[in-house]
């Protein structure tokens, strides 16, 4: 079943410093004392020619000490020869400000070692992915968590400073790549053991809620109109947006229907293409001289139409204006990064015919409401979505044109008599 989980954001801390990092803590050891490090080192021994190993967990968490990202916590697996490490990757699935649902833990697994399994055949600097395990399969091989086993990527995430101009070549080199890789489907790629060749399945959920699995698709349009309908669904059942449902329907009413045909081009042969959906900057690894030497973070990753690959996404985006609203207008990254892809445009076909940089409508469609939890934060972000795709008109004047256009829709209804 569809179910919201706002938790999802990292930034959810409504306790004090010291109350969240107790609470991290707590969590983290819990999750420590389910792993049994000997089962991983045994297996990561046996996939890396008998080397012994030894599991180096952090001994401080909270904000800015662990290698652990808002919705797994990895530990490192350390070789005796000195060879690269490893990391164990882990969902957490009891966090108490984050976590996912087991079910969805075990399909993120086995998508992230799908699509590393995929990337390991294209020249993207992604992590080699050896392994992974489900407890609820019986392929946990003892460790008795679900993971994954990947390679350690050189470098630091990218926080956004440095010579941009630099990380952006450096960033279309990789775009030109996914370009030379297109798919006949929208989903995310999936295996269904550790000997599978990835193929396209449902999609890895949402960044930002869980979703049931829905796709693959044949064509753009149903890949948009599908997502939206799972966020309709949620509204109406009371799991999102409850302080404004009304305006909320609307809203995704108007990206299923307008927003979906706007983003896609009938005159394309449509072909999809592997995107990073969780592009904030920090999935970069950089160098000191900002190479980039590695992409991580791969969970989450979706097959998705051209416009949306290789479009205005999050790593270039001004996040300010983005979160509030702003004018929908393009920004000064986004500029610059479209720039540096247009001139790769003669090395790849995909990309000359891709190449959307006029416009942010896939970024603000998948940003939507942001989940804010006030209409008056909504209201800016629902005007510029509007504007976005068109629509001139005031929001109080859009309004009451949607309740008519809408009026015949029985989600709808049961929202305004509430």
């Amino acid at each position: 079943m569809t179910f919201a989980n706002r938790s999802m954001r990292c930034f959810l801390q409504d306790q004090d410093d010291e109350t969240y990092n107790a609470l991290i803590n707590a969590e983290i050891m819990n999750l420590r004392g389910q792993i049994n490090d000997a089962a991983v080192c045994a297996l990561a021994s046996s996939l890396n020619s008998g080397k012994s190993c030894i599991i180096q967990h952090s001994r401080a968490f909270g904000s800015g000490h662990a290698i652990m990202g808002c919705a797994n916590y990895h530990a490192r697996i350390v070789f005796s020869d000195g060879s690269p490490s490893w990391l164990i990757r882990v969902p957490r699935v009891t966090g108490f400000a984050v976590g996912f649902p087991t079910h969805l833990a075990e399909a993120l697994i086995r998508s992230e070692y799908a699509t590393l399994k995929f990337l390991e055949t294209t020249a993207v600097p992604a992590p080699r992915a050896f392994s992974y395990g489900i407890p609820s399969l019986s392929t946990d091989r003892d460790v008795g968590v679900c993971f994954l086993l990947m390679e350690e990527m050189p470098g630091r995430p990218w926080n956004g400073q440095g010579d941009r101009a630099k990380v952006w070549k450096g960033l279309t080199e990789i775009l030109g790549e996914l370009a030379r890789h297109p798919f006949p489907m929208a989903g995310s790629l999936y295996v269904d053991s550790l000997e599978d060749t990835p193929f396209v399945s449902t999609v890895a959920s949402d960044r930002f809620v869980v979703l049931d699995p829905w796709g693959p698709f044949g064509t753009a349009a149903a890949y948009y109109a599908g997502w939206a309908e799972q966020y309709l669904a949620l509204i109406a059942d009371g799991q999102l947006y409850p302080q404004f449902p009304v305006e909320a329907y609307l809203v995704y009413r108007f990206l299923k229907d307008a927003g979906a045909q706007q983003l896609t081009d009938p005159t394309e042969n449509e072909l999809f293409f592997l995107k990073h959906v969780d592009d904030k900057g920090d999935h970069l690894m950089v160098d000191d001289e900002f190479n980039i030497t590695g992409i991580i973070d791969w969970q989450m990753a979706r097959i998705v139409p051209r416009r949306e690959a290789f479009g205005p996404s999050l790593v270039s985006a001004d996040m300010r204006a983005l979160c509030g609203g702003g004018n929908g207008v393009l920004g000064v990254d986004d500029v610059a990064l479209g720039n540096a892809l247009c001139e790769r445009r003669n090395e790849s076909p995909n990309l000359a015919n891709c190449l959307r940089w006029d416009d942010e409508k896939a970024r603000r469609f998948f940003w939507g409401l942001g989940l804010e939890g006030e209409w008056k934060h909504a209201l800016p972000l629902a005007e510029t979505l509007l504007r976005v795709f068109g629509v001139e008109a005031g929001w109080e004047e859009w309004k009451q044109k949607a309740l008519a256009d809408y009026g015949d829709d029985e989600r709808l209804r049961l929202l305004l008599r509430r």
